[in-house]
């Protein structure tokens, strides 16, 4: 995955398993328990979680957990687009 399609996926508020899957690089098993926990702790702390067909989380949540860099991400996904910018 580049980080251009990162940037766009955690671009979203929510993200589900596939999403979690696709930013961790992981299995979709790894993914459901990141999500289990992440929503564990959200039910947690008194707050609630939308319902649906599938089950979502925040995507703050979920780069937290990872502890990901969003600023690394963002500026790397700008300088992809100026790479590719640059060989059209």
């Amino acid at each position: 995955m580049s980080y251009r399609e990162l940037f766009n996926t955690i671009s979203r508020p929510w993200v589900s398993a596939a999403d979690i899957q696709s930013i961790a690089q992981c299995g979709r098993d790894a993914a459901v328990q990141i999500r289990n926990d992440i929503e564990y702790e959200i039910i947690k702390s008194g707050k609630k979680l939308p319902r649906g067909r599938t089950i979502v989380v925040p995507t703050k949540r979920v780069l937290e957990y990872l502890q990901l860099d969003i600023d690394y991400i963002t500026e790397m996904a700008e300088k992809e687009k100026m790479l590719n910018l640059g060989t059209k």
